[in-house]
């Protein structure tokens, strides 16, 4: 039973004296938890949103170093807008992890290898068909130019696989890189192969941003050389990205006609205009080598 505030045991005997008392809450107290507990929501919100604008701050940085290689705090901080302070703290945050390195000389930042060894376990994941390699490397040799394999990723296409030609002067690797869809050969393949609506949405909030004088920056002018793209079955990149390089490049479809990935080959443009014929010689074998391709991805 009750009395006074306490339960009093009903039990006989001694254990009848013992009392447990009930601690009284009042509106006041109640009150006060609710505020202590609201102020201790806020406080850790606020602390989440500082931490993803420190998480951005820093992945800008380390995709500016990946564009631009080595660079000094000051230079980051004018490219990025932010203050020096800010960049300091984040790159020795980087740096503590392993994924920034100084130079001593020059006491200018740079990603590490770590992101290398990172993105080699990405690519493993893949699991790119192995049959896909001598087929890459074919063309390669057929073409005497650099050839690419390349998959959407998000409003990029991440280059999976590559095949340079034995050739003096020839186009890098760009395994591991992103690139835009909009003006790269490989992206623009990609887009060809989805629906306008798809393109348009992808862009809704995103800039056409251009990066030479020939990409397009026109949503209209985008979707018609898309439909070209799409009528002849293969994209191109007429200097859209970097200035003196042309692409050309194919989609590889499902058997339901979604583009899967696409597979480019790259020429400088020196060579395009000595020999314009190769070029077409190029497309041709892009063109000849699309089934077999989409086979061995697909298998």
């Amino acid at each position: 039973m009750i009395r006074n505030g306490a339960i009093v045991s009903a039990l006989p005997g001694h254990m009848a004296h013992i009392r447990a008392k009930i601690p009284r809450r009042t509106a006041g107290s109640t009150a006060a938890n609710r505020v202590r507990l609201s102020r201790q929501t806020i406080k850790a919100s606020m602390q989440d949103k500082q931490f993803v604008k420190s998480l951005f701050k820093a992945l800008s940085i380390v995709e500016l170093l990946d564009e631009r290689g080595e660079m000094g705090v000051t230079e980051i901080g004018r490219a990025l807008g932010l203050d020096k302070s800010t960049v300091f703290r984040l790159l020795s945050s980087l740096k503590e992890r392993g994924y920034a390195a100084i130079n001593p000389h020059t006491q200018k930042y740079s990603n590490s290898g770590k992101f290398f060894i990172l993105a080699q376990g990405v690519l493993r994941r893949c699991k790119i068909n192995p049959l896909l390699s001598p087929l890459l490397q074919k063309l390669a040799e057929e073409t005497g130019e650099t050839v690419n394999l390349a998959a959407a990723d998000g409003d990029a296409v991440l280059y999976l696989a590559s095949h340079e030609t034995d050739d003096i002067v020839k186009l890098a690797s760009s395994i591991g890189k992103r690139r835009p869809l909009h003006c790269t050969a490989a992206g623009k393949a990609i887009l060809a192969f989805h629906q306008e609506n798809y393109v348009r949405s992808l862009y809704a909030h995103l800039p056409l941003t251009p990066f030479t004088p020939f990409t397009l920056v026109a949503m209209d002018a985008l979707l018609e050389d898309l439909a070209a793209s799409r009528k002849r079955g293969y994209a191109l990149d007429n200097q859209e990205h970097n200035l003196n390089i042309r692409c050309a490049a194919i989609p590889l479809l499902s058997p339901r006609g979604e583009p899967v990935a696409a597979v480019s080959i790259s020429m400088p443009q020196f060579r395009h205009e000595a020999a314009p014929e190769r070029y077409e010689r190029c497309i041709a074998a892009l063109l000849r080598s699309s089934s077999s391709l989409t086979v061995a991805l697909l298998a």
